[in-house]
C-alpha cells in the first residue's frame, strides 16, 4: 500500500515536470502589437501565429488575459494586455509601463 502511495506521489511529480510552464511575458516590440491587435477583429489564433505565446489567466467565466512585454534598451519597459472573450475574440487592449523597472548597470 505504501509503494503504491510513493509511486502515485512520483507519477504526478513527473507529470508537473514534464508539463511546460507560461512564460512569464513574451517580449515583442510595441509596434509589432499596436499592428497585430485590434479589439473585436483579432482572434485568439490569429494572436498565437503572429506573437506567440505568452503568460496568460484564464477565468472561469471563459474570459482570458494574456500579458506581452515590450522591450527597451535594459529589459523590458512596458507591458500590453490584452482581454480575450469566451469566444475567442480580443475585446480589449492597453499598454502600461512595467510594473517593475531593472536598475542600470553599473
Amino acid at each position: 500500500m505504501k509503494r503504491l502511495a510513493i509511486l502515485t506521489c512520483m507519477l504526478a511529480l513527473a507529470g508537473c515536470a514534464a508539463a511546460p510552464l507560461a512564460p512569464p511575458g513574451t517580449v515583442v516590440p510595441a509596434e509589432r502589437l499596436a499592428q497585430a491587435v485590434q479589439p473585436g477583429v483579432t482572434t485568439k489564433a490569429t494572436l498565437l501565429a503572429q506573437l506567440g505565446a505568452t503568460s496568460s489567466f484564464r477565468f472561469d467565466s471563459g474570459y482570458e488575459i494574456w500579458r506581452y512585454l515590450t522591450p527597451g534598451p535594459a529589459g523590458p519597459v512596458g507591458e500590453f494586455v490584452v482581454v480575450i472573450d469566451p469566444q475567442g475574440v480580443v475585446s480589449k487592449a492597453r499598454s502600461a509601463p512595467a510594473p517593475y523597472q531593472t536598475p542600470p548597470k553599473k
